[in-house]
């Protein structure tokens, strides 16, 4: 009979000890495990939750994703930054159990016309997708581009409403501009980005003026290098 109660005490010690250290694995194991919570700071048009998670699985196998413990926030953050349509990547803890991603994409400002890539307001380049947005595309002569001055000169005529609306292509040559509108059929010898603000606001003119006087209509080629007036001609084009 004793021998029986020690074997029921036996028993009953050995399910005691396994359910302790079952509960204590199964505990272990949820505090472990993480929610992700991808967040885009904008509108965005290249990348999804479902991109950014095949990514994170790149970038660790998928049991390390899983694993609160053994992550690396600095290698994820820098490794997701790789990524050519990133601009900039913040990752954190958010409670004990939510790990947040928040990533800004980079947004094309104008399309390099020849390598077909898209250019940023930080002067860097990206592979081009279909996506709805008219930008302006930019074409030269140069075997090289200055993508800084591109850049400087799209920002500063973004500023205004007339020209951010209506840029459509940028030619450059001898490192000067030419530039054609959506709305209007002549080109535009715009030179250097000098006296900006005042070509602009001479176009701007010369354009109001050519919507209601059909004396004005019928012209190829505008210049606005000269101080104070405006070129145009009925039989001059621009030579590329």
């Amino acid at each position: 009979m004793k021998r029986y109660y020690d074997i029921l005490i036996l028993f009953f010690s050995i399910v005691i000890i396994t359910s302790i250290s079952t509960y204590a694995i199964i505990k272990n194991e949820n505090k472990r495990q993480f929610k992700k919570n991808i967040i885009f700071s904008e509108n965005n048009i290249f990348l999804n939750d479902s991109i950014v998670n095949k990514l994170l699985t790149q970038i660790f196998h998928e049991r390390y994703m899983k694993a609160k413990d053994i992550l690396d926030l600095n290698i994820i953050e820098t490794e997701l930054k790789n990524n050519e349509y990133v601009e900039n990547v913040e990752i954190y803890w958010k409670f004990h159990d939510v790990l947040e991603i928040r990533i800004k994409e980079r947004e094309p400002l104008y399309i390099l016309k020849k390598q077909n890539f898209y250019v940023d307001s930080f002067s860097n380049f990206f592979p081009m997708k279909e996506i709805k947005k008219d930008l302006p595309k930019v074409s030269s002569e140069l075997p090289e581009v200055d993508l800084n001055s591109v850049t400087k000169f799209i920002l500063k005529t973004n500023n205004d409403s007339f020209m951010k609306s209506e840029l459509d292509k940028i030619y450059i040559k001898q490192y000067e501009f030419k530039i054609n509108l959506k709305s209007f059929d002549f080109d535009i010898i715009f030179g250097d980005s000098k006296r900006l603000y005042e070509k602009i606001e001479k176009l701007k003119v010369f354009c109001a003026f050519q919507k209601v006087q059909d004396s004005l209509t019928n012209y190829t080629l505008v210049n606005l290098n000269y101080l104070n007036q405006v070129i145009a001609s009925k039989s001059l084009v621009y030579e590329k």
